[in-house]
């Protein structure tokens, strides 16, 4: 292991060119599996930042319905805002505590159907893994029957034995009995011997198999066709080896032409329901146009060809009569490189050294990009979502873009964690729950453990790695767990440990499981120690590794999910191997900074502090 001593500078070089990984504006980016009524409320604020006729800051507000609300991004419920990880909407009203990312409805109310069901519009806690509903009532139907109907009303019934069902509001035993009607026209029913009359077995003719198409409803009215052909829509047949089929979408009557190469035939093609031929006509976005020489590419439905002067297809529109110079960019604008640059959807004047930020234009001098937004640049600025902040105040936080003001929190900065976009509160009311790219908040509660980003019962539900198994029989959770490492933001490792410690920085490349242990191999890996004498000098400790690096962690259950291409900070335990912490970056812009200013602030006000004594 070679260690070199390299400048401040430098060194932010080299560790930032490790690959970090995010998505602005996407929530659920690794296809982690969420409620499927969640995806109607991912609709934030209206593009053209106008609400009710006036423009508005989407920095600040969200619009809902024509109603201004304080916060950004966020999404409505009626004209209510809210955020989805932090609350749910049905039927038009809120329930808070119960992300929508993770809930489904009961009536108006939102629940977690992983530790409750809905009977009856009545929210019941979960008390087995598979519980079902009984009317208002939960059952275990590995144990249990719910018998009787939703008129007459259901009760559950413990099975006699497994062959045991439900006769009515009774229970029978299928090896000897079978249950009758004994007045039909109350529908009343009871178990007889097998015996009886009334158990004799009707044999029920079935119904002829469905027709090969009847899925496109033609199978009532395709023809009979002769052997080697098959049915073309309404009426019609084509041999499949020599001719080509075409349907007419509207009145699905069919039509058959020849594809074969013999004389008096040509090579037939389909353009939408038409068929044409490809050495006289040219198909474009589903329009036929006559076949020029040369005319063999398509912008939207005009064909055109690349030797054509003064023409360019930009984003499927043709521009005719182009100067030379002019060109596409890649929203589809023409543009002039040499005169103009396009800032979204604004094709603007080149100003010498001046950047494009979201749809003007910045000096990076002077000025500092946020998403598109543009502010003045100051010392030890940096970005969170669209606004600019001092990180090393300590008096701001930033959880993934949102960025809260911890003097009207009343937090202290090393007090203030996040979980996601939400700032938790204080003390032990809050779990957070985190998987790769999702982290979403619970009301504490005993017996309950994390489990990626759900919150299950641990006597229901096991967990391993992130995936949730069902627990044969409830479990006792009084047992103590050695917890694994935890998954935490960048911003929520506190600033002794980072800056008191060597910390690891690498890409996973792969994950495998060796012996119940998690097998990490790691590329671009290096130790860096940031302590006070290096961060006062402005300098800093690094050691290459070797690459690939292999990392062992001792419980592969315990262990949080890893996602191979990003790359993470791996904290030790003084005077252990031990990994007691693991930082994804992906949602860090500029992860080393980050690092560096908060040590520095560290280490100068306690410089100053020991000179004033």
């Amino acid at each position: 292991m070679v260690r070199v001593n390299m400048t401040t500078p430098l060194l932010m070089f080299v560790l930032l060119a490790l690959p970090c990984y995010s998505a602005p504006g996407q929530l659920n980016r690794y296809g982690l599996p969420v409620s499927a009524h969640s995806r109607d409320f991912y609709v934030r604020s209206p593009r053209d930042h106008l609400c009710d006729s006036g423009k508005f800051d989407i920095l600040g507000f969200t619009c809902c319905e024509g109603v201004l609300r304080q916060g950004a991004g966020q999404s409505c419920c009626g004209n209510k805002s809210f955020n989805l990880t932090q609350a749910s909407c049905c039927g038009g009203q809120l329930t808070l505590h119960v992300s929508q990312l993770v809930s489904d409805c009961c009536g108006s109310r939102a629940y977690d159907p992983l530790n409750q069901l809905c009977c009856d519009l009545q929210i019941l806690i979960r008390t087995q893994p598979h519980s079902k509903c009984c009317g208002k009532e939960l059952y275990n139907e590995d144990h249990q029957l719910c018998c009787g109907t939703v008129l007459q009303g259901r009760k559950v019934l413990t099975k006699m034995s497994g062959h045991h069902r439900c006769c009515g509001d009774h229970q029978f035993d299928q090896q000897s009995h079978c249950c009758c009607h004994i007045n039909e026209p109350s529908n009343q029913v009871n178990p007889k011997p097998l015996n009886a009359s009334c158990c004799a077995i009707q044999e029920v003719p079935h119904p002829p198999p469905a027709q090969t198409g009847q899925h496109m409803g033609i199978a009532q009215n395709s023809p009979n066709c002769m052997p080697g052909k098959k049915p073309c829509g309404l009426g019609a047949c084509f041999n499949p080896t020599t001719e080509r089929c075409c349907v007419n979408p509207t009145s699905l009557q069919g039509q058959s032409y020849s594809h074969d190469h013999t004389p008096g035939h040509y090579h037939s093609a389909s353009c939408g329901s038409q068929v044409y031929n490809p050495d006289i006509n040219i198909c474009c976005s589903e329009k036929l146009s006559n076949r020029v020489l040369g005319k063999n590419l398509c912008c939207g439905t005009t064909p055109y060809g690349l030797e054509d002067r003064g023409v360019l297809c930009c984003n499927q529109t043709l521009h005719l009569a182009v100067e030379d110079g002019y060109q596409c960019s890649p929203g589809g604008h023409l543009y002039r490189p040499s005169r103009d640059m396009v800032c979204g959807s604004r094709v603007l004047v080149i100003d010498p050294g001046k950047h494009c930020c979201g749809e003007e234009t910045y000096d990076p001098q002077y000025d500092i990009c946020c998403n598109g937004h543009k502010h003045h640049r100051l010392k030890n600025v940096s970005c969170c979502g669209g606004k600019a902040y001092d990180p090393s105040s300590g008096q701001m936080k930033c959880c993934a873009g949102t960025l809260y003001n911890l003097q009207v929190q009343d937090k202290l900065s090393e007090e203030a964690q996040c979980c996601g976009s939400v700032l938790m509160e204080a003390g032990s009311t809050q779990t957070c729950c985190s998987a790769p790219g999702l982290d979403l908040l619970y009301p504490t509660q005993p017996g309950f453990t994390c489990c990626g980003h759900r919150y299950p019962n641990a006597s229901l539900w096991s967990c391993c790695a992130g995936v949730l198994h069902p627990r044969p029989e409830p479990h006792n959770t009084t047992k103590n767990v050695i917890p694994g490492p935890r998954l935490l933001p960048l911003e929520d490792l506190k600033t002794e440990v980072l800056c008191y410690n060597e910390v690891l920085l690498g890409t996973v490349e792969s994950v495998s499981v060796k012996m119940n242990k998690r097998s990490i191999v790691m590329v671009n890996a290096m130790y860096v120690m940031v302590n006070a004498m290096y961060m006062l000098a402005s300098r800093a400790n690094v050691s290459a590794l070797p690459s690939p690096h292999y990392v062992t962690l001792p419980d592969h259950c315990s262990s949080p999910e890893l996602v191979p291409g990003n790359t993470y900070i791996w904290v030790k335990i003084p005077s252990s191997d031990h990994i007691s912490f693991i930082s994804d970056l992906s949602d860090n812009s500029s992860p080393l900074y980050s690092i560096f200013s908060r040590c520095r602030t560290l280490f100068l006000a306690r410089s100053k502090a020991l000179h004033n004594v």
